[in-house]
């Protein structure tokens, strides 16, 4: 398969799209606990 630059593009474009949703599950994970917190309190 000759790679080329639309491949590259689209994989590229699925790697980031995965770390930016990885990055969100990550913070609203941490208001989650965060907000938890203040309600036992």
């Amino acid at each position: 398969m000759n790679a080329d630059a639309v491949f590259w593009g689209s994989v590229i474009s699925v790697v980031i799209c995965v770390v930016i949703i990885g990055f969100l599950a990550v913070k609203v994970g941490q208001l989650m606990k965060k907000d938890a917190e203040r309600h036992n309190k």
